[in-house]
């Protein structure tokens, strides 16, 4: 972005005069203006692609212009790059007014958006000398016309009056937000809402599959139209069918490269996530179970873990009516874990947890192994952590997160189905990893309970595996410290 004033700019029209109209109009303005901003083909004239105009020519060739469209196609396929090239076109090509809003899930996501739609008009010297650059939006003078992102927060989106909106990601975007951008039309003539990503983990409820249903369903409603790329129909073929990858990738052998995708291929990823995220299918059996059936039991050993040896303790707290759980892991690339204790409320709707005797615990713990560290989120347990470090034991806090959880789980999930660590077998830390399941965003993945219903399954014991791998191996990385004893 170029420092200094903004108000210096040309006030010309662009300089081309095509015949053409609709999607041709878009591709003959991304040959001539827009440049690929990264990866294959970086710095090259845009050229879309067959599939591209497809998709494109769904809003722009319709007569009526639809007010809502949904487009699903897997990841990979270039959905950002897409979305903030239509943006552009449509800043510059909208008329007078004209106003483009892409909303992304996050902060992060409308910032990917915002940046590649920003380098594409700094790339070309017709459109960087038209437009001002700003920290969060792009803006023509000439026609008052404003291009900017913003995150999926319905309270951000009231009061927009846009001629172009796009709702990226649209398997998580939050529901409020979408009804918030569609409840906005009809304050102009042409006011269009795009819809598009991949399936979202929750298949009960999601905006782009209830569009798709409804498009399924109402053939007839001219105002909402519907285009996807998917194997759907294909569920009984294997996750590496060559078929379904060329059905459901219109990108593939072209810049979505197909060894990435057998670098992705279960056991790497759950098969229902990679059917999901890579292929648009829907699996009936995706049920978000953390790891494939077989896995855990496959890793125990039966054995606990040797006294003496150096380890980390892993404490997920809480303070009423929840478990409490105190998890054993040693020090090692490929570390054993065990079960030190359980405080199990049982039903119990009085139950407090006995914090004195959690502390006791971990001093006993201290005693019998070699600790290098006792982590834990100091959420609610911030006393019991600044007690225990005043007696010279090596807290560190581990706070939950999302950026933090995501790594983690993401390593666990690995060493497990590759078979990187071991387990005593105890049945309350089997209990809890089959009770956990994946939360996806576009964050990546975080384990989390199946509900927040006080009756559903408990996790505790999970949550400590997933803080225990990772500072287990990370400390098997660095040079051994010396444990700090504690004195009876």
């Amino acid at each position: 972005m170029k420092a200094g004033p903004k108000a210096a700019v040309d006030d010309s029209a662009l300089p081309w005069r095509p015949r053409s109209k609709g999607s041709a109009r878009f591709a003959k303005f991304c040959e001539t203006y827009i440049k690929v901003p990264k990866g294959t083909g970086a710095r090259s004239p845009l050229r879309l692609r067959s599939w591209q105009r497809d998709l494109v020519g769904s809003v722009l060739d319709a007569d009526p212009r639809p007010r809502t469209a949904g487009w699903m196609l897997p990841r990979g396929q270039g959905k950002s790059s897409l979305t903030a090239a239509l943006g552009v076109y449509e800043l510059f090509e909208g008329g007078e007014g004209a106003t483009v809003c892409v909303v992304a899930v996050d902060e992060r996501q409308a910032g990917i958006v915002f940046n590649i739609a920003r380098r594409m008009v700094e790339l070309d010297e017709d459109l960087s000398s038209r437009c001002q650059v700003f920290k969060e939006r792009l803006y023509i003078p000439n026609t008052d016309s404003t291009f900017h992102c913003l995150p999926a927060e319905p309270k951000r989106l009231e009061g927009l009056d846009y001629t172009l909106a796009i709702l990226d990601e649209a398997g998580v975007a939050n529901r409020d937000s979408y009804e918030v951008l569609t409840l906005a039309q009809g304050k102009r003539e042409i006011s269009t809402l795009v819809c598009i990503g991949t399936p979202g983990p929750n298949l009960d409820d999601q905006v782009l599959l209830d569009l798709r249903s409804h498009a399924a369903d109402n053939p007839e409603d001219t105002s909402l139209v519907w285009r996807e790329y998917s194997a759907a129909g294909f569920e009984d073929h294997p996750p590496d069918c060559s078929h379904c990858w060329e059905l459901a990738n219109p990108a593939l052998d072209d810049y979505l490269h197909r060894d990435a995708l057998h670098a992705l291929l279960p056991p790497k990823t759950r098969e229902a996530t990679f059917r999901r995220a890579r292929l648009c299918q829907l699996p009936i059996d995706n049920d978000g179970a953390f790891l494939p059936p077989g896995v855990w039991d496959s890793l125990s050993t039966n054995e606990p873990v040797p006294v003496g040896v150096d380890v980390v303790l892993a404490l997920d707290g809480s303070y009423n009516g929840d478990t409490t759980a105190l998890l054993v892991a040693t020090v090692s690339p490929e570390p054993h874990f065990d079960v030190v204790r359980v405080w199990d409320p049982k039903g119990d709707t009085d139950y407090r947890v006995p914090v004195a005797e959690v502390e006791q615990t971990i001093r006993e713990s201290c005693k019998r192994w070699r600790v290098q560290e006792i982590c834990a989120d100091p959420f609610r347990f911030t006393r019991t952590l600044q007690a225990l470090e005043a007696e010279r034991l090596p807290i560190v806090e581990f706070p939950h997160s999302p950026s933090r959880l995501t790594a983690a789980t993401t390593d666990l999930y690995k060493a497990c189905v590759n078979g990187a660590l071991t387990h005593s077998g105890h049945p309350t830390l089997a209990a809890h990893v089959a009770a956990a399941v994946i939360r996806e965003d576009p964050r990546g993945m975080r384990l989390d309970k199946a509900s927040r219903s006080r009756h559903a399954r408990k996790i505790d014991c999970a949550a400590c595996l997933v803080m225990a791998h990772s500072r287990a191996t990370w400390r098997a990385t660095k040079k051994k410290n010396r444990a700090r004893s504690f004195k009876r």
